[in-house]
């Protein structure tokens, strides 16, 4: 698999060489296994789903809030939107607030934003992924719907006012590789 800088252009950083597909009301459902650990020692099976790709509009005005505004304003706004569901399974998981796919040759790159859910038990610790706020996944699947990917479960967002873009930071040791990912029928 191809490995992707960490720079977000954009909102989601995902525009790469192919053709977004937006606001197509056709629900995808993929399963997944996150490799967690040493070497992939620990596995989370867990599904996702789209209901809704976001358009370029919509992750463009995400960006300008904030680039203006900053990441609270930004939460809060992706807090508002409904894109799909991604979740352990057994668990209720998180809605999915972005979800854009691109082609890429015979490939298709769907990645994914969620505002992710921060426990009262973190608040109270004060546990320093706390202050990571979002969650990233970004799976390149074939036409069949089979792949891998990555995954960042706590991430936070900066824009660099320097470079002009976007800087999607992980917490801890950055992505989770995500492997057997297939398309449900």
């Amino acid at each position: 698999m191809r490995k992707f800088a960490v720079v977000v252009l954009g909102i989601v950083g995902l525009i790469s060489l192919g053709v977004s597909q937006e606001a197509k009301a056709q629900k995808e459902s993929y399963s997944a296994m996150a490799l967690a650990g040493n070497s992939g020692a620990s596995q989370v099976r867990f599904n996702f789903t789209i209901t809704k790709w976001s358009t370029d509009e919509e992750v463009k005005a995400l960006g300008t809030i904030l680039k203006e505004q900053g990441e609270d304003a930004l939460i809060e706004a992706l807090k508002k939107l409904d894109a799909g569901r991604i979740n352990k399974v057994g668990d209720t998981g998180n809605q999915i607030a972005i979800a854009q796919k691109m082609q890429s040759g015979k490939q298709w790159i769907i990645t994914m934003i969620t505002a992710r859910k921060i426990s009262t038990v973190e608040l109270s610790r004060q546990a320093a992924h706390a202050d990571y706020p979002l969650g990233f996944l970004q799976v390149i699947v074939d036409e069949k719907g089979n792949g891998s990917g990555k995954m960042m479960t706590a991430a936070k967002v900066k824009y660099d006012k320097n470079k002009g873009h976007f800087h999607l930071e992980p917490y801890g040791n950055g992505y989770t590789p995500v492997e057997n990912v297939t398309k449900n029928e």
